[in-house]
């Protein structure tokens, strides 16, 4: 949102307009609610003990990436407090932080914003979260967040304990361990958790559970608190306080043994997490243990069991993921509390390394399970459907253990598994379960026991076991280039890996992370000392034999094999949407172009696709939109072609793209030239609310839409690829990029004959647009005037002459550009359609301007913001505020510069970031002119974070090297008085 979160600028523009009357015109950027006053609100309620969600209106939603959900997380551990900027910042960032943090945090809330409230329109600040000082603050009643219901459940206990209410005020203290009996943000990273109002949380529950504890076995009501205290325990291992409590509460219930445990457990972890000795306060509940009469004589000794040691050997070769070893140690001390059995599944597609992962770790850890290790492949997937049962899968883990398998003829499932978990009982366990197929086969292997780990490994994911059970899912996704280089190096050394760089280089990509056919491509070296690298890149990268060349003679080291078993897993349905990715040409996929090429409804397209996804056949890199691998896309492209289903397909996305362009087109407040049938019944394309979903979609899918209209003139459907040529960007944005002229101009020779001058004269015009300000460009362009004239299309013509004056300012001839210009006005004016005359009227301005007429390029330019505004031509506002900022402080006029720079890159929405970062630039140098150093510094980071972001690229297409270079020389110049400011103060 850049500066829109900033919340100190709604106040900021009364001040501005009192001080310089020049910008009142400027008042129209304020922003009412929008909503209808009877409209219903949304209403959110906030949950953080274990784990940070939100419920909208009763159902759960998406809070987004990370970071976002870190700005959240300090908000709602503020309690309605302000959290500053620079707190949020630090909480967010491990590190130094970027010098876009502030923009980015502006940002993040605008998107929380608008999770809360939907309708919320992009300007508006909503009712939940609000801008507080320097920083935010969240607006909740207390039965909105548990956090704050908990809050005041302990308030109620403490005022009822000290009224002599010993009663009620238990009672509050029980039903607030109970909201709280998990650690809160448990789904936060663990460098994140550090910060100090998350540790003070923890604290918090810690003291809770201390004062309930106390008070209730105090006066004969411990058996009440036992089962949460040991909950809050169990996430404190090392509090002696609470731990001293814990083994007092066991003695009041007669449970003395388990006190006893309590103590040498903690007595243990003292000595080897942070060798002492346990404190007096352990010491003194201890030796009360002991006043109560137990002796150790009473507690049963077990009698001598099996110690399994079943782990597969280390895959060699492997290769340490170090995010992935990062959260599974994570995961690690979990498996030691009171409480817990800890159960992570990893899933992903096949050959991605999820078994390998699991036995490396399970290695490293095993030291930490005295009582031994079981392995089992389950077989979940094999190809010849031989799936584990429970009944056999116990039968030998209870033999593992010195079970017999089967007690008795009539032995059931559930009562294996009851002999299971007794003889597991008291134990510390680590069970790697390989290959699962679904939560069913591996729910009746699950331990009851605190203290063992249970590792599953299945190329779905394991939705029930994580709902049900709790366990942690853990995606494994390919390998990064480092680590693929690193896993040839590890299976061929050094110097045979790294004697052909490119060759290595291009087997890495070829490969694209999937550590089998990394396996494979090193074996095939391996195997034969005179084969180079260079021989198997020259295999892999012919897209017919992909596959071929990463085969092996054993089925299980095949990767498309490997492949074939997961889809063969799929029902019909599920399958055919999976061949169907495979005819669409873009790098990610939204849920709508896949429900049209697959010619099925949206939801039923989400159904099948969640399935997929479920499957880990497909990521879902964002919500709606999903990614497949590319050697699983060559696949699917196998399937598709033996079915020849492709030409339906490719029909269907032909049609998809075709309307969901122009409806991007139309949603810029222009009609797309021309007509096309309504879409077909089974093709979904693409809605818009808004102009910025527009753009956003233009941006994400213009390489895609380009392909597809290759593919539109393969299929012959010359007109549908002009139509789609015409609405391929936004209105007044460059709709031909570079290298597809010649494309453009062989569709022009089609649609010359097809006798629709209309469509004929717009692709002359954007032709124009292309060759300006070459001589080619004057030819077009008049023969796209005499069509329209000739037609007697005005709009058609101020276009035309629109552009004739933009190559009359690239050429210098600003006489002409003028003439052009007003003739463009006066047809725009004609036609009554207020966004055409806004966009002439910005290219009259600008001719008006480059002739330093300044007053009169300022009216003109003042009367198309108006209209942009008041029409909410979002796409024209960067544009506009990028002439009116630079002219204003060029005649001297910076506080209106500056005012309408911050507005511009508020308001502004553009696919491309050239003018953002003119208005920057204008920004930082106005302001730094008016001596506020403040916005001088915004306006510096602004255009440093849009340079990296590929902005000064952008700004030499929009702007032309020398101003590029003259706006970049600006904040240089800017930035450099800054510092030294800086360092005299």
């Amino acid at each position: 949102m850049g500066d829109a979160e900033n919340p100190g600028q709604a106040a900021g523009w009364a001040e501005k307009r009192s001080r310089n009357p020049s910008i009142t015109r400027m008042s129209i950027v304020t922003t009412p609610d929008r909503r209808h006053p009877d409209a219903p609100r949304s209403h959110c309620e906030f949950k953080v003990f274990g784990g940070l969600g939100c419920r909208r209106d009763g159902s759960e939603v998406d809070l987004g990436p990370v970071r976002q959900r870190i700005i959240l997380a300090k908000l709602l551990a503020a309690g309605g407090d302000a959290v500053s900027l620079n707190n949020i910042i630090d909480g967010v960032w491990d590190e130094q932080p970027p010098a876009s943090a502030a923009n980015q945090i502006h940002r993040h809330v605008g998107h929380l914003r608008r999770i809360f409230e939907p309708d919320l329109d992009v300007r508006e600040t909503g009712r939940y979260l609000l801008p507080a000082g320097t920083g935010y603050r969240l607006a909740l009643a207390t039965e909105d967040s548990d956090l704050a219901m908990y809050r005041e459940l302990v308030r109620r206990a403490r005022e009822a304990l000290a009224g002599g209410d010993i009663v009620a005020g238990v009672r509050a203290y029980l039903t607030a361990l109970e909201l709280g009996r998990s650690p809160a943000f448990t789904d936060l990273p663990t460098s994140a958790l550090s910060s100090p109002e998350f540790v003070a949380i923890e604290r918090e529950r810690v003291a809770v559970a201390l004062a309930a504890s106390e008070a209730a076995i105090a006066h004969g009501m411990a058996g009440t608190v036992l089962t949460p205290l040991l909950s809050v325990a169990a996430a404190a291992p090392l509090d002696e306080a609470l731990q001293a409590c814990l083994m007092r509460a066991y003695v009041a219930t007669g449970h003395r043994a388990e006190g006893v445990r309590v103590f040498e457990r903690t007595r243990r972890r003292l000595d080897e997490e942070l060798g002492v000795d346990p404190g007096p306060e352990l010491r003194e509940a201890y030796r009360e243990l002991l006043a109560s009469g137990w002796t150790p004589q009473d507690e049963p000794r077990p009698p001598d069991e099996p110690r399994p040691a079943q782990l597969p050997p280390p895959v060699a070769g492997f290769v340490r993921r170090n995010d992935l070893a990062a959260v599974l140690d994570d995961h690690l001390s979990d498996a030691f509390s009171d409480e817990t059995v800890v159960i992570i599944a990893l899933g992903g597609m096949g050959g991605i390394g999820k078994t390998a992962l699991a036995v490396h770790w399970a290695h490293q850890i095993a030291n930490k399970f005295p009582d031994g290790q079981l392995f089992l492949n389950l077989r979940g997937l094999d190809p010849d459907g031989r799936a584990m049962s429970p009944e056999d899968a116990l039968a030998t883990l209870l033999a593992s253990l010195g079970e017999p398998a089967v007690s008795s003829p009539q032995e059931n499932v559930d009562a294996q598994a009851a002999r299971y978990r007794s003889r597991l009982s008291g134990r510390r366990v680590l069970i790697l379960l390989d290959n699962a197929g679904d939560s069913e086969q591996v729910r009746p292997l699950l331990p009851a026991s605190r203290g063992c780990l249970v590792i599953v490994t299945s190329r779905i994911r394991m939705t029930s076991l994580v709902t049900r059970e709790g366990a942690r899912y853990l995606q494994v996704d390919r390998l990064t280039g480092a680590e693929s280089r690193q896993l040839l190096i590890n299976r061929l050394g050094a110097r045979r890996a790294t004697m052909d760089p490119d060759a290595l280089d291009k087997v890495i990509t070829l490969c694209a992370g999937l550590p089998l056919a990394l396996a494979i491509v090193a074996a095939r070296v391996a195997l034969n000392p005179a084969l180079p690298l260079s021989a198997v890149v020259s295999d892999v990268s012919a897209p017919s034999a992909r596959l071929d060349s990463l085969s092996s003679a054993d089925s299980s080291d095949d990767v498309r094999s490997v492949f074939s078993w997961s889809y063969q897993a799929l029902d019909p349905s599920t399958a055919q949407v999976f061949r169907a990715l495979a005819a669409h040409p873009g790098p990610g996929v939204s849920l709508e172009s896949v429900a049209s090429v697959a010619g099925v409804g949206r939801i039923q397209a989400r159904k099948l696709l969640t399935e997929l996804v479920t499957a880990n056949l497909l990521d879902e890199s964002q919500s709606g939109r999903y990614v497949l691998h590319d050697l699983l896309r060559a696949y699917a492209g196998e399937l598709l072609d033996e079915d020849q289903e492709r030409p339906e397909y490719e029909r269907r996305l032909i049609m998809h793209y075709l309307h969901s362009a122009r409806t991007a087109y139309a949603r810029h407040h222009r009609q797309p030239v021309g007509t096309v049938d309504e879409p077909p019944s089974d093709v979904t394309p693409e809605s818009f609310d808004s102009v910025p979903q527009a753009a956003a979609w233009y941006a994400r899918e213009r390489a895609t839409l380009w392909t597809t209209i290759d593919l539109a003139l393969a299929h012959g459907l010359r007109r549908d690829a002009a139509a789609m040529v015409l609405a391929a960007s936004a209105p007044g944005s460059n709709s031909i990029p570079a290298g597809r002229t010649q494309t453009v101009l062989a569709i022009l020779d089609m649609v010359s004959v097809l006798g629709e001058p209309l469509m004929e004269a717009e692709l002359l015009r954007s032709i124009g647009e292309v060759f300006a300000p070459l001589p080619q460009a004057d030819e077009y362009l008049r023969r796209a005037l005499s069509i329209f004239e000739g037609a007697r299309e005005l709009a058609g013509q101020a276009d035309v002459l629109r552009n004739l004056a933009v190559l009359s300012l690239s050429r210098g001839d600003h006489d002409a550009a003028n003439a052009y210009g007003e003739r463009s006005v006066g047809l725009a004016r004609q036609t009554g359609r207020q966004e055409l005359l806004a966009v002439s009227l910005l290219t009259l301005a600008r001719a008006r301007l480059g002739t330093d007429r300044f007053e009169a390029g300022t009216r003109v330019a003042d009367e198309g913001l108006a209209i942009a505004v008041a029409k909410h031509l979002d796409h024209l506002k960067i544009y506009y505020a990028q002439l009116i900022a630079e002219s204003s402080w060029k005649l001297g006029r910076l506080e209106r510069a500056a005012t309408v720079s911050e507005w511009g890159l508020t308001e502004g929405v553009c696919e491309s970031n050239g003018p953002r970062c003119a208005v920057a630039a204008i920004l930082a140098r106005a302001a730094f002119d008016l001596g506020d150093q403040v916005r001088a510094e915004r306006g510096c980071q602004q255009f440093e974070n849009l340079i990296a972001d590929n902005g000064f690229r952008e700004l030499v297409e929009a702007s032309g090297i020398e101003e590029a270079e003259a706006y970049r020389d600006m904040v240089a110049y800017v930035r450099a008085r800054l510092s030294l400011m800086s360092g005299a103060s």
